[in-house]
Protein backbone atom coordinates (compact mmCIF):
# COMPACT_ATOMS: atom_id res chain seq x y z
CA UNK A 1 0.00 0.00 0.00
CA UNK A 2 1.16 3.64 -1.03
CA UNK A 3 1.17 6.07 1.51
CA UNK A 4 0.86 9.73 0.11
CA UNK A 5 3.87 12.08 0.04
CA UNK A 6 3.85 14.90 2.25
CA UNK A 7 3.60 18.12 -0.14
CA UNK A 8 5.73 20.86 -0.76
CA UNK A 9 5.71 23.85 1.82
CA UNK A 10 7.40 27.16 1.96
CA UNK A 11 9.25 28.93 4.86
CA UNK A 12 8.40 32.44 3.82
CA UNK A 13 10.40 34.12 6.44
CA UNK A 14 13.81 32.16 4.99
CA UNK A 15 12.54 32.37 1.66
CA UNK A 16 12.77 28.71 0.80
CA UNK A 17 10.54 25.83 -0.92
CA UNK A 18 10.48 22.73 1.52
CA UNK A 19 10.48 19.53 -0.20
CA UNK A 20 9.71 16.17 1.67
CA UNK A 21 12.76 13.74 0.36
CA UNK A 22 13.15 10.31 1.68
CA UNK A 23 12.69 10.41 5.52
CA UNK A 24 13.80 14.03 5.26
CA UNK A 25 13.50 17.55 3.83
CA UNK A 26 15.66 19.48 1.33
CA UNK A 27 15.42 22.60 0.29
CA UNK A 28 15.03 25.12 -2.44
CA UNK A 29 15.71 28.73 -2.77
CA UNK A 30 13.07 31.13 -4.12
CA UNK A 31 15.14 32.72 -6.67
CA UNK A 32 17.45 29.65 -6.98
CA UNK A 33 13.98 28.25 -8.22
CA UNK A 34 13.30 30.80 -10.27
CA UNK A 35 16.68 31.25 -11.84
CA UNK A 36 17.00 27.77 -12.88
CA UNK A 37 12.86 27.96 -14.01
CA UNK A 38 13.87 31.03 -16.67
CA UNK A 39 16.35 29.68 -17.93
CA UNK A 40 14.97 26.27 -18.78
CA UNK A 41 11.76 28.06 -19.84
CA UNK A 42 14.36 29.84 -22.06
CA UNK A 43 16.11 26.99 -23.56
CA UNK A 44 12.76 24.70 -24.16
CA UNK A 45 10.89 27.51 -25.54
CA UNK A 46 13.80 28.23 -27.82
CA UNK A 47 13.04 24.50 -29.21
CA UNK A 48 9.45 25.49 -30.10
CA UNK A 49 8.28 24.13 -26.70
CA UNK A 50 4.94 26.11 -25.42
CA UNK A 51 5.63 27.77 -21.81
CA UNK A 52 2.71 28.90 -19.60
CA UNK A 53 3.10 32.76 -17.84
CA UNK A 54 5.10 32.60 -15.33
CA UNK A 55 3.08 32.35 -11.80
CA UNK A 56 4.09 34.50 -8.91
CA UNK A 57 7.54 34.10 -7.76
CA UNK A 58 7.88 31.98 -4.56
CA UNK A 59 4.74 30.90 -5.01
CA UNK A 60 3.73 27.00 -4.61
CA UNK A 61 2.59 27.54 -8.41
CA UNK A 62 5.89 28.84 -9.74
CA UNK A 63 7.84 25.75 -7.95
CA UNK A 64 5.34 23.27 -9.54
CA UNK A 65 6.11 25.42 -13.09
CA UNK A 66 9.70 24.60 -12.48
CA UNK A 67 9.06 20.82 -11.91
CA UNK A 68 6.91 20.53 -14.96
CA UNK A 69 9.18 22.42 -17.22
CA UNK A 70 11.98 19.24 -15.64
CA UNK A 71 9.47 16.74 -16.89
CA UNK A 72 9.23 18.05 -20.45
CA UNK A 73 12.98 18.46 -20.42
CA UNK A 74 13.16 14.92 -19.85
CA UNK A 75 10.88 14.02 -22.08
CA UNK A 76 12.84 15.93 -24.56
CA UNK A 77 15.94 13.86 -23.40
CA UNK A 78 14.40 10.70 -24.02
CA UNK A 79 12.79 12.00 -27.42
CA UNK A 80 15.83 13.26 -29.08
CA UNK A 81 18.70 13.30 -26.77
CA UNK A 82 18.83 16.72 -25.98
CA UNK A 83 20.33 18.09 -22.65
CA UNK A 84 20.22 21.37 -21.21
CA UNK A 85 22.51 24.05 -20.54
CA UNK A 86 20.24 26.02 -18.07
CA UNK A 87 22.38 25.13 -14.71
CA UNK A 88 26.03 24.88 -16.57
CA UNK A 89 27.60 27.94 -15.27
CA UNK A 90 28.77 29.81 -18.44
CA UNK A 91 32.20 30.97 -18.21
CA UNK A 92 33.37 27.23 -17.45
CA UNK A 93 31.30 25.57 -20.67
CA UNK A 94 34.88 24.06 -22.87
CA UNK A 95 37.24 23.72 -19.59
CA UNK A 96 35.67 20.48 -18.25
CA UNK A 97 38.55 18.39 -17.45
CA UNK A 98 40.53 21.05 -17.17
CA UNK A 99 42.14 22.74 -13.63
CA UNK A 100 41.28 26.30 -13.13
CA UNK A 101 41.60 29.04 -11.11
CA UNK A 102 38.63 31.13 -10.65
CA UNK A 103 37.98 34.90 -9.06
CA UNK A 104 34.67 35.67 -7.68
CA UNK A 105 32.86 38.01 -5.50
CA UNK A 106 30.27 36.54 -2.95
CA UNK A 107 27.03 38.70 -2.49
CA UNK A 108 28.45 40.15 -0.03
CA UNK A 109 31.19 41.75 -1.11
CA UNK A 110 34.15 39.34 -0.21
CA UNK A 111 36.32 38.09 -2.77
CA UNK A 112 37.92 34.21 -3.14
CA UNK A 113 40.24 32.59 -5.68
CA UNK A 114 39.58 28.38 -5.72
CA UNK A 115 41.06 26.37 -7.49
CA UNK A 116 39.54 22.45 -8.92
CA UNK A 117 39.47 20.85 -11.73
CA UNK A 118 35.84 21.46 -13.88
CA UNK A 119 33.73 18.07 -14.11
CA UNK A 120 30.02 17.73 -15.18
CA UNK A 121 27.44 15.87 -14.18
CA UNK A 122 25.05 13.51 -16.07
CA UNK A 123 21.53 13.41 -16.71
CA UNK A 124 19.53 16.07 -18.79
CA UNK A 125 20.14 18.92 -16.68
CA UNK A 126 23.93 18.39 -16.04
CA UNK A 127 26.07 21.24 -13.91
CA UNK A 128 29.37 21.70 -13.35
CA UNK A 129 31.27 20.10 -10.45
CA UNK A 130 34.19 21.56 -8.54
CA UNK A 131 36.70 18.41 -8.11
CA UNK A 132 39.05 19.40 -5.66
CA UNK A 133 41.98 16.77 -7.20
CA UNK A 134 42.78 14.79 -10.20
CA UNK A 135 41.87 11.39 -8.50
CA UNK A 136 39.00 12.32 -6.99
CA UNK A 137 35.51 11.14 -8.72
CA UNK A 138 33.16 13.37 -8.10
CA UNK A 139 32.35 16.96 -6.68
CA UNK A 140 30.33 19.18 -5.18
CA UNK A 141 27.93 21.39 -7.56
CA UNK A 142 29.88 24.71 -8.66
CA UNK A 143 28.43 27.38 -6.87
CA UNK A 144 30.03 30.47 -7.04
CA UNK A 145 29.34 34.21 -6.80
CA UNK A 146 29.75 37.00 -9.28
CA UNK A 147 33.23 35.24 -11.69
CA UNK A 148 35.35 37.93 -11.82
CA UNK A 149 38.15 35.61 -13.85
CA UNK A 150 38.84 32.19 -14.77
CA UNK A 151 42.14 30.93 -15.45
CA UNK A 152 43.14 27.05 -16.76
CA UNK A 153 46.37 26.08 -14.38
CA UNK A 154 46.26 22.67 -16.17
CA UNK A 155 45.20 21.25 -19.33
CA UNK A 156 44.48 17.73 -19.06
CA UNK A 157 43.14 15.38 -15.91
CA UNK A 158 45.27 12.31 -15.81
Amino acid sequence: MKTKSKPVTINAEQKLFVIPEGGGYSCLGFDVCENRTVALARELAALGIDIPQPAPHGTLERYEQYRALCRIASEQNTKTGWRSKSELTPELIGLENRRVEVRHRWDSGTEETVRFWVGKSTGHIPCHLQIARRNCLGGAAVCLGTILSVRVVRSERR
